[in-house]
C-alpha cells in the first residue's frame, strides 16, 4: 500500500469513527501495513465496522487480513473444490513444492486459478521412464537374486520347507562382486 493510499484507508476508517488525521497518523499506519493492499485493507476495515462499535487499529487490519489469507489458502483444496494440479513434475520433488506454494500463495491472493485440462495430465501416462531410474540396487546380500534358493532381489533366503533364513553363503558372495551392466 502506498502512502496515499494509507491516507485513503484512514478517511473511510474516519467515516465510521469520525477521527481526525494528520500526516503522522498517515505515516504511522503506513509503517505497519505497508505490505498490505489497499483493497484487502478497506475489506478488513468495512468488516471491523460491521460487527465492532471500537475505533480500528492498524493490528486489527493486519490480523483480519492474515486470517483472510490463511482461510483462502486453506480452502484451496477440500471437500467439493476442484483442486488446481500444480504445473510441475510430481518426480522433480524442489519445483513441485515450489509449484504448490506459489499455487497457494495465488489462492491466498484471491486470484484465479488456472485449470489444466485433462489431455495435458493425461499426455504423461506411458512416457519412458530414464534407464538411470529403473535400477534399483539394495546393498548387501538382499540386492540380488540368491543363486541358490532364486529369492528375488530384496526378498529374504528361504528353506526347503519354504521358512525365512539368513542369506546363502553363495548370495553373500556374489553381493560382494562388482556388477557390470549386462548383470545388472
Amino acid at each position: 500500500m502506498t502512502p496515499a493510499e494509507t491516507a485513503a484507508l484512514l478517511s473511510f476508517a474516519a467515516a465510521f469513527d469520525r477521527r481526525t488525521l494528520g500526516e503522522t497518523d498517515v505515516l504511522a499506519w503506513h509503517t505497519v501495513l505497508h505490505d498490505i493492499t489497499f483493497d484487502a485493507a478497506k475489506a478488513a476495515v468495512t468488516a471491523h465496522y460491521a460487527v465492532e462499535t471500537r475505533w480500528i487499529m492498524p493490528a486489527d487490519i493486519r490480523q483480519h487480513v492474515l486470517k483472510a489469507r490463511a482461510d483462502t489458502a486453506a480452502d484451496i483444496q477440500g471437500p467439493g473444490l476442484p483442486p488446481e494440479i500444480p504445473d510441475a513434475d510430481p518426480d522433480n520433488v524442489p519445483a513441485y513444492l515450489a509449484a504448490v506454494r506459489q499455487q497457494r500463495t495465488r489462492a491466498a491472493d484471491g486470484q484465479e486459478l488456472k485449470r489444466r485440462p485433462v489431455a495435458e495430465l493425461l499426455a504423461g501416462i506411458g512416457r519412458d521412464i530414464p534407464r538411470e531410474h529403473t535400477t534399483v540396487r539394495r546393498p548387501g546380500p538382499l540386492g540380488i537374486t540368491c543363486p541358490d534358493c532364486r529369492a528375488p532381489t530384496g526378498r529374504p533366503c528361504r528353506t526347503g520347507n519354504g521358512r525365512e533364513r539368513a542369506p546363502h553363503e553363495n548370495r553373500e558372495t556374489a553381493a560382494l562382486q562388482p556388477r557390470t551392466e549386462e548383470t545388472a
